[in-house]
């Protein structure tokens, strides 16, 4: 993964003197770098983009040029390795394991009637013998539990073939890589460009308007996620989207992952709310399990 910057963001000589640096010791640096970019997992580096096409040579990204980047007026970047989910296929295999779970009964995923209030959701419960009940309604969770700090937050995308046309002239470069930035002038904090590959496809974003509500793409939006197609080596003379989406990320504040003590009270059954993730559901989903049950007792 590489995050395209204008401006340098990594530890500066101030840095190093304020934190009465010794030669090594990595950690004592106050750096402002987010803390997860100091898991060894990651290989998080720093680099210029001169220093990210030198270490291309090896990775054979397909990636804009060093001159095409610096022309736009990208000087550095962020390169690390995290793991990219190929969600539909991740989501498969999660049910498979649910269902053939020795403790699972009835595994039902198809909805035959919505939520108005917490009180459907707690009789249904009831009526199924359980006696736990975690909500993870997302932003369903704004009407269901009257949480007005929950908001939407209007995500785009286009879908393309993973096999298809590429501008990319240098036909050593053969692996994708996921491409992203919230620097003018191809993104912006509310409107990122990026590229991410994943499974048979390259998701082509982005946005995070927050309180966006619009179901579908404008032809402004669409334009805008094509250009992004081509500045990231897709050639969109040759090549149309395969698909499109738009969808609604469910954005708070603060995560709430909490025992709802006065439901619990007045039900009978131990009543768990857990939602707010905004766009992070697959970075923390695992964790966010794991509290869920520690909060149940298990």
């Amino acid at each position: 993964t590489i995050y395209l910057t204008r401006n340098h963001q990594g530890p500066k000589m101030d840095d190093f003197i304020a934190s009465d640096y010794k030669a090594g010791d990595v950690d004592s640096i106050q750096s402002p770098l987010p803390e997860w970019t100091k898991d060894p997992r990651l290989d998080f580096q720093h680099l210029t983009v001169e220093m990210l096409s030198w270490q291309n040579q090896v990775m054979k990204l397909r990636i804009p040029s060093a001159d095409v980047l610096e022309e736009a007026g990208y000087k550095h970047g962020w390169l690390f390795n995290p793991p990219i989910v190929d969600a539909p296929r991740m989501l498969t295999n999660m049910l498979e394991k649910v269902e053939k779970h020795p403790l699972a009964v009835d595994v039902n995923v198809e909805m035959d009637k919505g939520y108005e209030s917490m009180d459907g959701m707690i009789q249904d419960a009831k009526d199924l013998e359980c006696d736990a009940l975690i909500n993870c309604t997302g932003l369903g969770s704004r009407d269901i539990c009257g949480d007005e700090r929950l908001i939407g937050g209007r995500g785009l995308l286009l879908h393309y073939d993973r096999s298809c046309a590429r501008t990319i002239e240098d036909e050593s470069l053969v692996n994708d890589a996921t491409i992203l930035t919230e620097d003018a002038p191809w993104g912006s904090p509310t409107e990122p460009a990026y590229m991410i590959p994943r499974g048979n496809v390259c998701l082509v974003g982005g946005a995070c308007q927050e309180g966006g509500t619009r179901l579908d793409l404008s032809d402004e939006e669409r334009d805008r996620l094509v250009r992004n197609a081509r500045i990231f080596g897709i050639d969109t003379d040759k090549a149309e989207p395969i698909d499109e989406w738009a969808g609604f990320r469910p954005l708070r504040q603060t995560v709430r992952n909490e025992v709802d003590e006065e439901l619990s009270s007045v039900s009978g059954l131990k009543v768990v709310h857990s939602y707010g993730m905004g766009g992070s559901g697959w970075t923390t989903f695992t964790g966010v399990a794991k509290d869920n049950a520690t909060l149940l007792g298990c």
